[in-house]
């Protein structure tokens, strides 16, 4: 079985809640309304809610998003996503940039004067250090697979060599984790970076209470000038999904970061809040272990497929408010989405006979394993009443988090219903995940047409002929079902209207916190 240590998954803790948005009150385009009298300016504190509480603050080894949302404004990285426009980039540390025309070598030209929180200076020698730390922890090595070598000819110039182009290479760089941190005082600690702060970022870390809060304080060396605007930024653990709301509508909190289904109408109607939502990355489905004894089979896996009434799903769970996924698990909102539907409606005759043609007429039974995530328990459920129309058996198991995303890494399980959110490159969503070797191929699932595929997308520039690659690759993917794609939700929050410049961001970012103001 192949090794997956870091198969905490990416994105599962990364919930991304969903709900109906009244279009007086929201944004479509990640921005907030604001009505309230007076001036935002310099100065004063936001907070802030996520689902989950960090696990650790070492950008180079956290999985889960709750973590990724509270270490990101503490680093910088060499180039960045913009806020409000899914899919580009553009430089962070990095002033200026060339690539050859082999698209082989990269020149990058740092910013001056930039100064870890410390005030030692950062130099293309911390740059050079945090790549090999990156690639040495194993979380996102595979992105740097094709890096030769890393030069660094002055303090403020980078060049890195691959040995083959990689179309998505920028974007890898701009993943938020992909920070460059301080060695010195990686090495203080021993080399690890749990509990502590070596960035260089907009804000750094005042304390971390764990399953309390953590403070962050603005960074008055910040490189880019001006900012940031506000003085703190704080991160509050509140576990409770009714907590939660409750203390955005009393103004306890500024920004409750995913807001959930069922609570999107009271969110609507409480004074100073507006509910902001943009097409979401979010995309959840029904994984299959395709190294267990009946889910090793491909018509029991299509059996399951075919049963499946995804919209029935989606009225039930997420109040209609998510996209059914019909064909591949790339969401509308992206150039790589495959319009096609290969699974238009349940058919449960075909499911049937699917069965029946693997030996499984007689019935099946299955053990689904979920988180303590309610709205992927409450779709287990609707999933479980569905299968029993064609004859097989669901058992629904929830465990706590630490435990489900173990038995998950580990390949101890048959089937689940989980997700993963914050991809911008098709590579991302496809990769790591449907590759024989991928890192975070936890279904096991294995086809060489695939991998070449796969191989040959994130190695071809043209984004025309890169978009026909992964067409092809989430037919065969999406037919051979080692994943029932479900749906793409919305990513929709709750965000105080004394809060101005956050925007919401289909990645769930949280990076505009850089140029956000308050009004005091």
């Amino acid at each position: 079985m192949k090794l997956k240590a870091f198969m905490v998954m990416v994105v599962s803790l990364m919930f991304i809640l969903v709900g109906c948005t009244n279009p007086n009150k929201a944004s479509q385009t990640g921005g907030n309304s604001d009505s309230s009298e007076g001036e935002a300016g310099k100065g004063g504190t936001v907070t802030l809610v996520d689902l989950s509480e960090a696990n650790s603050l070492d950008p180079h080894t956290v999985t889960d998003a709750a973590s990724m949302h509270y270490i990101e404004n503490m680093y910088n990285t060499l180039f960045r996503y913009i806020p409000g426009k899914y899919g580009e980039i553009e430089g962070d540390l990095v002033k200026d940039y060339k690539i050859s025309e082999d698209g082989k070598v990269y020149t990058f030209t740092l910013h001056e004067g930039v100064k870890f929180h410390n005030g030692d200076a950062l130099t293309s020698e911390d740059v050079k250090y945090s790549i090999e730390r990156i690639i040495e922890k194993g979380v996102r090595k595979h992105q740097f697979s094709e890096l030769k070598s890393i030069e660094t000819p002055s303090e403020t110039e980078v060049v890195m060599t691959l040995s083959e182009p990689i179309a998505p290479f920028l974007t890898f760089l701009a993943n938020p984790m992909n920070a460059v941190v301080n060695k010195t005082i990686v090495e203080e600690n021993g080399g690890e970076l749990d509990s502590v702060d070596a960035g260089s970022g907009p804000f750094k870390l005042d304390h971390w209470t764990k399953d309390q809060e953590m403070v962050l304080t603005k960074f008055e060396d910040y490189f880019k000038e001006g900012l940031p605007y506000l003085d703190k930024v704080v991160w509050r653990s509140i576990p409770d999904e009714t907590a939660r709301t409750t203390a955005i509508r009393n103004g306890e909190i500024d920004i409750l970061l995913q807001a959930q289904p069922k609570d999107v109408k009271l969110l609507e109607k409480a004074e100073g809040v507006n509910v902001v939502s943009v097409p979401g990355t979010y995309w959840e489905y029904i994984g299959l272990n395709t190294e267990k004894e009946a889910l090793s089979n491909k018509k029991v896996r299509q059996a399951i497929a075919w049963a499946i009434d995804r919209d029935a799903i989606n009225q039930v769970v997420k109040f209609g408010q998510a996209s059914p996924l019909l064909s591949g698990n790339i969401p509308e909102n992206h150039w790589a989405h495959l319009d096609e539907k290969i699974y238009p409606e349940p058919d449960l005759d075909k499911a049937r006979k699917l069965l029946e043609e693997a030996g499984y007429g007689d019935g099946l039974k299955l053990t689904m394993k979920v988180s303590t995530n309610q709205s992927q328990i409450d779709a287990a459920q609707v999933i479980k009443q569905q299968l029993q129309e064609v004859g097989i058996e669901l058992e629904v198991v929830s465990q706590e988090d630490s435990v489900f995303f173990e038995a998950l890494g580990s390949g101890d399980f048959e089937s689940t219903v989980v997700g993963w959110v914050g991809f911008v490159d098709p590579d991302e969503f496809l990769y790591n995940i449907f590759h024989t070797d991928g890192m975070y191929n936890q279904q096991n699932y294995s086809n060489p047409e695939v991998d070449k595929l796969l191989e040959k997308g994130r190695r071809t520039m043209d984004q025309e002929k890169r978009k026909e690659i992964y067409a092809k690759a989430q037919k065969i993917i999406a037919k051979e079902a080692p994943m029932v794609f479900l749906y793409a939700n919305p990513q929709i929050s709750a965000v105080r209207e004394r809060v101005q410049g956050f925007v919401v961001d289909p990645t769930v970012t949280t990076g505009s916190l850089e140029t956000t103001k308050v009004k005091q």
